[in-house]
C-alpha cells in the first residue's frame, strides 16, 4: 500500500516556518506551533529546570566594546520622499538623537546611487552619466536637504558618513568626481563636518538593481580616486573611508576589493547583513537560535577575507537590521525584533566587529523611531545598550536556547571594574541562570520584556514592568532594580542586562 508524504511534509515545512502560501496564514501557523512546541520541551526535557550555569572567562578580552560600537542610519531613499514625516526641527526628535550620543550616522543605501546633487540653481547639473534602469529613476538631493540634514547632525551631535553616487561614470568606465566635488565645496564653504565617506552601495548587486557592473579592481581604484579628491578640501583631507559596502560576504567581491587596493584606503572592511527577507514576516525566526547562529557565520567569513588580505584592518557591519527590504511588516519594529539585535551586538562584540550601523533611525518597517516619531522597542534596548556596555568583552557560555554575553560596565555610569552579564531568553518557557562566580554579589538588574499584551508584538517595552514612553518629549529614568545575590529567573520572551558593580574585573579597572 502506498502512503502520501505530502501532508506530512507539509506539516513539517508548517513547523519550521517555511511555508510561503500566506503570510498572515505562515504567521499565525508558526507562533501556534512555536507555542506548542515549547510546551513539548518544556514537560519533556528536564533539563529545562535546572538551572543554567554561567560560565565568564575574565582573564582575556574577546576584544573591545568603544563609544561609537553602535550607530545609526537613515535611508537615502528618505531624500527621494524629501524625508517623509520626518521633522528634523522637532524637539522630540532631536532628543531621541541626542540619546543615541555618541555615534556614527550614515546617509547612504540603495538610492545614493541614483542621487544627484543640485546645489546651484544657476548651474546646469544635467548629468547622463548616471547608470540607472527604469526600474530605479534617478532624482535630485537639493541644496536645502544638504542643509537641512546638515544642520540636524550638527544639533545632535551625530558623527555624519555620506555614502557617494558610485555610478557617476566616464565613458571609460571610471568614477566621475565632478557632482562629488560640487558637494564637497559646498560643504567645505559652510564648515560642515563630515566624519566619512562611502563609495556607493551594494556594487555586487548592481547587476540586479541598474543592469551594470563595477569591478572589484575598478571600485578599488575609485576609492583612491575618492581618497584624492578628499585631499583637495583641507575641512576634508582627515574624513575617512569605508568599503566595499557589499551586500554579500562572496570572496569575489569583498575579498577582491581588498586584494585590489581596497585594504591600502578604507578604513574599515565593511559590508551588509540581514538574517531574512522583510516580505517573509514568520514571527518565529526572530527568536529561533539556529537563525541567530547564521549570522556568527558570516561573521567568521567576513574576517577571515579580511585578514587573508590584511591583518590588522578593521571590520564594520555598515548598515544592518533584521529583514532586508524594508523589514517585516508589523514585526521589525516590535519587541520581537529586541532579541535578533540584541543577540547581534553580543556577537558581534565578542567576534571584534568594530561598527554596527543600524538601519534606520527613522524609515522603513524597522526603525528606531516610528513614523509618528515615537521611540520603538529597539529604541529603548539601544539606548539601555549605549548607557550599560563598553570596554572589554569576555567569552561566556550558558545552554544552546539562550544567549549569554560579557563585558565591562561603561565607565561612564558605573564604577571602574563592574561587569555587566546579558542574557536572552527567546523561549516560551522561564529559565533560571546560576551566575556562581556573583554569588554574593549584589547586582543592578535591567529586565526587559513586552510593553503591553500584544506580547512579541508590542509596539512598547517595559523596563522592569514599567512602560518606557517618553516623558513631555523627554526621555524617563532609566534605572535599574536593586537585586540580591542568588539565581536570576527570567521570564519567558525576555532579555536582561546585570550590572556587577563589584566585580572588580582587573580588565575593566581602567576608567
Amino acid at each position: 500500500m502506498q502512503i502520501s508524504v505530502a501532508p506530512f511534509l507539509f506539516a513539517l515545512l508548517c513547523l519550521f516556518g517555511i511555508s510561503r502560501a500566506s503570510p498572515e496564514n505562515a504567521l499565525r501557523f508558526s507562533v501556534d506551533n512555536e507555542k506548542e512546541r515549547d510546551k513539548t520541551l518544556s514537560k519533556k526535557d528536564n533539563s529545562l529546570a535546572t538551572p543554567v550555569v554561567v560560565q565568564i572567562n575574565f582573564q582575556q578580552s574577546l576584544s573591545t566594546i568603544n563609544s561609537h560600537f553602535i550607530g545609526v542610519t537613515i535611508d537615502a531613499g528618505a531624500v527621494r520622499q524629501n524625508w517623509a514625516t520626518l521633522d528634523f526641527s522637532s524637539k522630540k526628535v532631536q532628543t531621541l538623537a541626542r540619546a543615541l550620543v555618541p555615534t556614527f550616522f550614515r546617509l547612504g543605501g540603495t538610492s545614493a546611487d541614483a542621487m544627484t546633487y543640485v546645489l546651484d540653481t544657476g548651474r546646469d547639473h544635467s548629468d547622463h552619466s548616471t547608470i540607472m534602469t527604469p526600474a530605479k529613476p534617478g532624482f535630485n538631493m537639493t541644496a536645502e536637504q544638504w542643509v537641512t540634514i546638515n544642520e540636524f547632525v550638527q544639533t545632535v551631535g551625530w558623527d555624519f558618513i555620506f555614502d557617494f553616487n558610485a555610478l557617476k561614470r566616464n565613458a571609460d568606465g571610471s568614477w566621475n568626481p565632478d557632482n562629488a566635488r560640487q558637494l564637497l565645496q559646498f560643504s567645505a564653504d559652510r564648515n560642515y563636518t563630515i566624519a566619512g565617506f562611502e563609495m556607493g552601495n551594494e556594487y555586487d548587486h548592481y547587476n540586479n538593481k541598474y543592469n551594470t557592473t563595477v569591478t572589484p579592481s575598478q571600485l578599488a581604484k575609485d576609492v583612491v580616486s575618492l581618497q584624492s579628491l578628499l585631499s583637495e578640501f583641507p575641512k576634508y583631507y582627515g574624513s575617512f573611508i569605508i568599503g566595499p559596502e557589499t551586500g554579500g560576504i562572496h570572496e569575489e567581491y569583498f575579498q577582491a576589493f581588498l586584494a585590489a587596493g581596497g585594504s591600502k584606503v578604507v578604513r574599515a572592511a565593511s559590508f551588509h547583513h540581514y538574517y531574512f527577507a522583510g516580505a517573509d514576516r514568520i514571527l518565529s525566526r526572530f527568536t529561533d537560535v539556529k537563525i541567530m547562529d547564521s549570522f556568527k557565520l558570516q561573521v567568521d567569513s567576513v574576517f577571515n577575507q579580511t585578514r587573508s588580505v590584511d591583518a590588522l584592518l578593521p571590520v564594520w557591519l555598515s548598515e544592518t537590521s533584521s529583514a532586508y527590504n524594508g523589514g517585516a511588516k508589523g514585526q521589525s519594529d516590535r519587541f520581537v525584533a529586541g532579541f535578533l539585535w540584541l543577540d547581534k551586538l553580543g556577537v558581534a562584540s565578542s567576534k571584534g566587529i568594530q561598527t554596527l550601523l543600524r538601519q534606520d533611525f527613522y524609515g522603513g518597517n524597522y526603525g528606531l523611531v516610528d513614523t509618528d516619531l515615537n521611540p520603538t522597542p529597539d529604541f529603548w534596548l539601544t539606548v539601555l545598550y549605549k548607557r550599560i556596555v563598553r570596554g572589554a568583552v569576555f567569552n561566556a557560555t550558558g545552554r544552546h536556547d539562550v544567549r549569554v554575553y560579557a563585558a565591562c560596565a561603561n565607565t561612564d555610569n558605573f564604577k571602574a571594574g563592574s561587569v555587566v552579564v546579558y542574557m536572552l531568553n527567546p523561549n516560551n518557557y522561564t529559565v533560571t541562570f546560576d551566575l556562581h562566580q556573583f554569588h554574593t554579589q549584589h547586582r543592578d538588574r535591567y529586565s526587559l520584556t513586552a510593553g503591553d499584551q500584544d506580547g512579541l508584538l508590542s509596539k512598547y517595552m517595559a523596563l522592569n514592568g514599567v512602560k518606557l514612553e517618553l516623558v513631555h518629549d523627554a526621555l524617563p529614568h532609566l534605572n535599574p532594580a536593586k537585586a540580591s545575590p542568588g539565581l536570576e529567573k527570567m521570564a519567558p520572551y525576555s532579555y536582561t542586562f546585570l550590572v556587577f558593580p563589584d566585580a572588580r574585573a582587573s580588565l575593566c579597572m581602567q576608567a
